[in-house]
């Protein structure tokens, strides 16, 4: 059998020669670069034991001030609340609202399910600025959607990005809004 030959191989020296040539190649690019994009870094230090105060002006009069006492709402007034949700999507962000509706105790007992006080859950999508003007009413296809104090609403974002709005609980939270004039609430979802 004839023995194959294989092409010359650089010597360990050629190599060595041209690891050099590229590094100095390198090296000359290197420079050539930073004439061109002058950067500058500069750091100042900080006073030492510099830490910033912060004063508040004392009443004019000097005497206490009393705080205003916020009513809460008539809890017959919300109760009262009962209508359709509307939801307006102003994100840029697809988002998932979930409800979880308050049940009376005896539905549970009537239903046989477990006395936990609430419906089973439901949950719509919306896409990123999806009803974000006159907002869109959600129903289901088996069951009619009436919220009233008490019922939660939340919703999060799809996308991963890990945002949430809520929880919020019709009637105790600052949202939903009631709208008196359309007779349901509304959620606005918001950056």
């Amino acid at each position: 059998m004839k023995e194959i030959k294989s092409g010359s191989r650089p010597t360990g020296r050629v190599a060595l020669q041209v690891a050099l040539a590229a590094i100095v190649l390198i090296g000359i690019v290197g420079a050539v670069l930073m004439k061109l994009f002058a950067i500058e870094i500069s750091i100042t230090p900080a006073a030492p034991n510099s830490v910033p105060m912060i004063t508040t002006d004392e009443s004019p009069s000097g005497e206490l001030v009393t705080p205003v006492k916020i009513e809460k709402p008539d809890a017959t007034a919300i109760a009262a609340k009962q209508g359709n949700l509307r939801i307006r999507n102003r994100s840029d962000y697809p988002i998932r609202v979930a409800l979880l509706s308050r049940q009376p105790k005896e539905a549970n007992l009537k239903s046989g399910s477990p006395q936990s006080g609430f419906a089973l859950p439901a949950h719509w999508d919306f896409a990123p600025q999806e009803g974000s003007q006159t907002g869109l009413l959600v129903s289901l296809p088996q069951r009619s959607i009436r919220l009233k104090r008490g019922d939660v609403v939340v919703a999060f974002a799809q996308d991963g990005s890990q945002r949430y709005w809520g929880p919020f609980v019709v009637g105790e939270t600052e949202r939903p809004d009631w709208n008196a004039q359309a007779g349901e609430w509304e959620l606005v979802i918001e950056n």
